[in-house]
């Protein structure tokens, strides 16, 4: 390997609180996803979802893609690892905003159902747009092998890290 190749795949230093710091993989990772979501906030700003943070997206995404299936508070601090109070919050936002309504059950008056509304199924829909147009931005940049590439690498990650 010549010099210049080597100098071109040697790692990256930026210079930091103390000296150079060598870029980790986690902080490249860290930097991609901040870029990912200025792209994905720029395609929400057209859409018309701009105010929609992202966990009430995922929230919607969630109820959406289980709206035959009884959904409950619980459900949701579970399946996204996040406390009692923090849902909480999250969800009387969201039920203020119109996006969902939590329907009394039968059975349990403690219990409430979540449900998207229509507002809230068409705020999904705009968001899965956006997401739709990040992902095809993102794939524009690599050729189809890279992408291929690319996946396997991020499953092979996240498995690891579970």
């Amino acid at each position: 390997m010549s010099e210049t190749e080597q100098e071109k795949n040697a790692p990256c230093v930026k210079p930091g609180l103390g000296g150079e710091l060598p870029q980790v993989i986690a902080a490249q990772m860290r930097r991609v996803n901040n870029l990912i979501s200025r792209r994905m906030n720029l395609y929400s700003k057209a859409n018309g979802v701009e105010d929609i943070t992202p966990m009430h997206g995922w929230i919607m995404s969630y109820l959406y893609r289980n709206r035959d299936k009884e959904i409950y508070q619980r459900d949701i601090e579970r399946d996204f690892s996040i406390t009692r109070s923090t849902v909480t919050n999250i969800l009387q936002l969201m039920e203020r905003k119109g996006y969902i309504r939590r329907q009394s059950v039968a059975q349990d008056a403690r219990l409430k159902r979540l449900m998207l509304t229509e507002e809230g199924a068409r705020a999904h829909e705009q968001m899965m747009l956006s997401l739709r147009q990040t992902d095809e931005y993102i794939k524009s940049l690599l050729t189809a092998e890279e992408n291929a590439e690319m996946l396997r690498l991020l499953n092979k990650l996240r498995e690891g890290l579970k």
